[in-house]
């Protein structure tokens, strides 16, 4: 029986160094990129009407605030990674990105991979990040190193099954570089926008699989087998005409947006963070409109 033991110990030891990852490259800030105010008012404009990452990484409580101080805490349960917290996105130099550089972010953003070089939970969606622009991603970062500190230390506690899941199979996203699509080609911007800077498909689309990973043959079909917590199941929002959103026009999408309406009349459950979706402009929204026609119409 002693033996068994001692033989088991090296097999630990691999086991435990094989959890730490290799580091993804750091990106490089793009070439030609715009002037720190215009860079930090587009990573504004991202974290607080697009992405929405108030919903998650606001203080948490009844009184939560999207818009307020992105300090984290929130918490998501889950048996396949235990309990993650939303992290502190604020400059504080201990408890937030203060120490952090602007490359370091976007690489926790979009590849899943902390400072310190550990595996992110993916209940952060850097699975739809990872194709965000560097010129986006850059601005994100931009934007987050401006916010004022707030002390709030986070502290993650993942279970053995996520710890077991970095050894098999859960690893970063490869580095990448990407160009942000010419809002001229407005289905292509569209695309980009719901899926990548915009979190529609994350919440759009239904997760299988032990993984649960999206289900992308039926992409924005709506979710009816949602993740804990979620306190409604996200409508189909293809342009299926009986069961999704086939017979709304390009006004009545922008009006729903804007006003939280179904042109049915029916209101948008509040888990739907319209009210700060609302402030997107009239040519993101109609990109966004554009793309949903062209996607395939599922029951």
């Amino acid at each position: 029986m002693r033996k068994h033991s001692i033989a088991i110990i090296p097999m630990l030891c691999a086991l435990a160094l094989s959890c730490s990852h290799a580091q993804v490259p750091l990106p490089q800030s793009p070439a030609g990129a715009a002037s720190s105010a215009t860079s930090a008012a587009r990573g504004e404009y991202i974290v607080r009407s697009v992405a929405v990452c108030g919903s998650c990484h606001s203080a948490p409580g009844e009184k939560r605030d999207p818009d307020g101080p992105l300090s984290g805490g929130m918490e998501f349960h889950n048996w396949r990674i235990g309990t993650a917290r939303a992290s502190n996105l604020t400059s504080d130099p201990e408890t937030g990105l203060g120490r952090w550089s602007e490359a370091e972010i976007v690489r926790a953003l979009r590849n899943g991979q902390s400072k310190d070089g550990r595996l992110i939970s993916p209940v952060m969606p850097y699975e739809w990040f990872h194709e965000m622009s560097d010129e986006d991603a850059f601005a994100v970062a931009r934007y987050l190193l401006s916010l004022p500190p707030v002390r709030n230390e986070v502290k993650q506690s993942p279970n053995f099954a996520f710890k077991l899941g970095k050894v098999f199979f859960l690893r970063p996203k490869p580095a990448i570089t990407v160009s942000t699509p010419p809002r001229s080609a407005v289905v292509e911007y569209g695309a980009y926008l719901s899926q990548h800077v915009g979190l529609c498909a994350d919440c759009h689309t239904e997760r299988v699989g032990l993984l649960q990973k999206a289900d992308k043959n039926r992409l924005f079909a709506g979710m009816q087998h949602p993740p804990k917590g979620f306190p409604a199941k996200p409508p189909n929002i293809t342009p299926h005409p009986e069961t999704g959103i086939g017979k709304w026009s390009e006004a009545d999408f922008v009006k729903a947006m804007r006003t939280g309406v179904t042109p049915g009349g029916e209101k948008l459950h509040p888990f739907m963070p319209w009210p700060k979706l609302q402030r997107m402009t009239d040519d993101d929204l109609h990109a966004i409109y554009a793309y949903l026609r062209t996607v395939p119409a599922i029951r």
